[in-house]
């Protein structure tokens, strides 16, 4: 143990360095960053810990400085991106969209024709798919004969008004002809029978005269103051004054009978004259029945063209140009009204960009817009703002946010903003769903 004291002794610890030396990895870049040298001469360790205090001081310094710049760049280049960006609204939340028709059948039955393929670029009008159209067809023809048929019934209808017409004026005068003739007839009844009346008197009167005549004869015959041919006369007037009489009688009974008989035209001719009187309705009924006919025949027309149009139906055609992708229908499938058959994506796209509410302050339709398509990297492209939702895109959801009940928790909302595109090149294809970068210029 004293060996060990004296070793102690003899040989010092170094003293304590007032500040702790620097990290190797701090060293090691020192080290690295700095040029070779030529290696010198190893020191003594109680030089080296002479040379240690003086040569921290500087290095903190440059460290401080290294640290500074960085520090003066960040904020050099955040001040440039804020005074470059200033007056721009950007987002990453944007896709390429376009008006997709769905193309379907309107008609049933079976695909006998399929033109197109998967993806096929059509233009408006071309065939898409055929429809065996043989049971359409003979509709059509059922429908024209029935309007064939109708058209025969509406002629026939309006044929049968002007004979109505006519008949039921003629008629309608006849009738009153009729009624003046029996009127006359009447009249003349009757004065015949007041002649008959009157020659009856006369004749009666005459038959009386005839009676006292031959009485007054026989009376003078049986006193043989006159000759027995006077009797024989006054029997002979007498008698004929009878037969005048009686005939007479018979005159007026006929007369009566032929003034009866004219009172009974007179009556039927009246039936017959109030019967037709009501022509103005026959008229009105027959021409109600011609409308009738010529109704069943645009009826019939509709039921034609509606079968022209269901025959249309059975050739799909595309109603516009674009590309027919989602071919869903083949070669002798059995479609129903209604099945889809493409979706017609049109060549024609534009942009749907869902802004931040906190970004659409000074947006405006017609701002311009810069547009970097991912599928297209490094191509930037201008649009222009065409319009902006009325409403977030939450708003429209199936289930909307009901704020109102439970717990609220705010939530940033976007809304849906339709860029246009502006001299978009020929050859960039742009396809529906691309995601896309929009920067919008809202400083102009």
């Amino acid at each position: 143990m004293e060996a060990e004291a004296e070793k102690i002794e003899r040989h010092p610890s170094p003293p304590t360095p007032l500040h702790a030396p620097a990290s190797p990895v701090r060293s090691a870049a020192k080290d690295a960053a700095a040029p070779a040298t030529p290696a010198a001469p190893p020191t003594p360790a109680p030089a080296r810990a002479a040379e240690a205090p003086a040569g921290r001081p500087a290095a903190a310094k440059r460290g401080y400085l290294v640290v500074g710049v960085v520090a003066l760049t960040i904020l050099a280049g955040a001040g440039g991106y804020v005074l470059v960006t200033a007056g721009e609204e950007t987002t990453d939340d944007a896709q390429v969209a376009a008006d997709v028709v769905p193309v379907g059948t309107r008609v049933s039955g079976q695909i006998v024709k399929v033109n197109i393929e998967e993806n096929q670029l059509v233009k408006k009008g071309d065939v898409l798919a055929e429809i065996d159209s043989a049971d359409y067809a003979a509709r059509a023809r059922q429908a024209e004969a029935e309007v064939a048929t109708a058209a025969a019934q509406a002629a026939a209808a309006d044929a049968q008004e002007q004979v109505v017409e006519a008949t039921s004026k003629g008629g309608l005068m006849s009738a009153r002809a009729m009624v003046s003739g029996s009127s006359a007839g009447v009249s003349s009844a009757t004065a015949q029978t007041e002649a008959a009346r009157a020659a009856l008197t006369r004749a009666e009167v005459d038959a009386k005269k005839a009676e006292l005549d031959l009485r007054r004869v026989r009376e003078l015959h049986q006193a043989n103051a006159v000759a027995p041919q006077a009797v024989d006369d006054a029997q002979a007037s007498y008698d004929s004054a009878q037969a005048a009489a009686a005939q007479a009688r018979a005159q007026l009974v006929l007369a009566e009978q032929s003034k009866n008989s004219a009172l009974a035209q007179v009556s039927e001719a009246q039936g017959h004259l109030n019967q037709s009187a009501p022509v103005e309705a026959q008229i009105a009924t027959a021409h109600a029945q011609a409308d009738l006919a010529h109704a069943r025949v645009d009826s019939a027309k509709a039921a034609l063209e509606l079968a022209r149009l269901q025959l249309g139906y059975t050739t799909i055609v595309a109603p516009g140009d674009g590309i027919a992708s989602r071919l869903s229908v083949h070669l002798g499938q059995m479609v129903n009204a209604g099945q889809p058959v493409i979706e017609l994506v049109p060549t024609a796209t534009y942009l749907v960009a869902n802004f931040k509410e906190t970004q659409l302050g000074k947006m405006r339709a017609g701002q311009r817009a810069e547009i970097t398509v991912d599928a297209f990297p490094g191509r930037k492209l201008e649009g222009k703002v065409e319009s902006l939702s009325g409403g977030t895109g939450s708003s429209f959801a199936l289930l909307p946010a009901d704020n109102a009940t439970g717990n609220f928790v705010k939530v940033v909302q976007r809304v849906p903003v339709r860029v246009a595109w502006v001299n978009l090149p020929a050859a960039v294809a742009m396809r529906v769903g691309l995601s896309a970068d929009v920067t919008v210029d809202v400083g102009r």
